[in-house]
């Protein structure tokens, strides 16, 4: 269903379906997807249409989710996709990851490159999903630009294995770990 004018998901109903691609079409709302209608579904493809939140995506059994090239402002209804491991959001306008949900436990790969992520502090939500996250894509994001955000993630994130498609060394992963130890000493004081 790729590539048509699809505006509205009401009345879509596929309940043995296992992927969904909508890809390219003109959605901007996501208030058509009731679970017990798409019970099976484990991947679906929103690329390319004109979402600008991720709310309304009722789909507990998703594992892939594909959201690139949205309007996409804030991150929200993640706390029901359990069973989620991709989540790709590159080329939205999140300034921010908060939305993030500690129920997402096995959150594996994420891609939020191209979107308007400043600063460190937009970023804390990762901690919530740590446990999982093997991967994490934050290039052309305006915080990219700052020398040291592969530091700032690891002390978030020391079991990432890849930050922009490059592998984590085990020298930053020391490095993180040893700045972190620095700034528990730090707040204990004297």
């Amino acid at each position: 269903m790729a590539g048509n004018r699809i505006t509205e998901l009401d009345g879509l109903v596929g309940p043995a379906l296992e992927s969904l691609n909508l890809t390219g079409n003109g959605i901007q709302r996501l208030n058509g997807f009731p679970s017990g209608c798409f019970a099976n579904l484990v991947t679906l493809e929103l690329r390319g249409n004109q979402l600008d939140t991720t709310d309304g995506i009722n789909l507990p059994n998703l594992q892939q989710l594909y959201l690139a090239q949205n309007v996409i402002k804030h991150l929200q209804g993640l706390e029901r996709m359990e069973r989620l491991t991709t989540l790709h959001l590159r080329d939205n306008q999140l300034e921010t990851l908060d939305g993030l949900s500690p129920n997402m436990k096995c959150l594996q790969y994420q891609n939020v490159r191209g979107n308007a992520i400043l600063e460190e502090n937009a970023l804390k939500s990762l901690a919530l999903v740590s446990k999982t996250l093997r991967a994490l894509v934050l290039t052309d994001n305006p915080l990219v630009e700052s020398t040291d955000y592969r530091l700032s993630v690891l002390m978030l994130l020391t079991q990432l294995e890849r930050i922009d498609k490059d592998p984590v060394s085990p020298e930053e992963v020391a490095q993180a770990k040893e700045r972190i130890k620095e700034l528990k000493e730090e707040m204990s004081g004297p």
